[in-house]
């Protein structure tokens, strides 16, 4: 069976090739995940604009990339929460806080899966927020986590 892969699949191809399969592993297995699609001229088009779309949102990711590591290296950025007096928080602070803040703060959002965080942030301070980006790319910058007034 010739199958058109429309996702990577490891020890077969990657997206967009032709494989020779059996015909059970692509019934059963790869046309039922839609990881594969008949090897049509139809599928064959839409797999080329795929791929366009995908390159394209590479590019994007990877400008966004760069302007992360220059505007965030060590920047000091800052959120407040309502908090206790002890100066634990009523919530936390997770990859989607942070990526808030950076769009408040910087004007565009990062991916959650970039923040880097060992666990959510439960107390009042100063933290280190470490982001990895695309292309091995790192930077570090200051979270500062402030009680909320009232």
């Amino acid at each position: 069976m010739r199958l058109l892969l429309m996702e990577p699949v490891a020890g077969l191809g990657a997206v967009g090739e032709v494989v020779e399969v059996s015909d059970g592993y692509g019934r059963n297995y790869l046309l039922p995940q839609r990881l594969a699609v008949a090897n049509t001229p139809e599928n064959q088009k839409e797999i080329k604009t795929l791929r366009l779309i995908q390159l394209q949102r590479e590019e994007e990711r990877s400008a966004l990339a760069e302007r992360a590591v220059k505007d965030l290296k060590n920047a000091l950025l800052q959120v407040k929460l309502k908090a206790q007096d002890d100066g634990t928080l009523y919530g936390s602070v997770t990859q989607s806080v942070v990526a808030d803040v950076v769009l408040a703060a910087k004007g565009y959002r990062l991916e959650e899966r970039w923040i880097q965080l060992a666990a959510p942030i439960k107390k009042i301070g100063d933290y280190d927020i470490v982001v990895r980006l695309p292309g091995d790319q790192q930077t570090q910058f200051k979270l500062t986590v402030l009680p909320e007034e009232g």
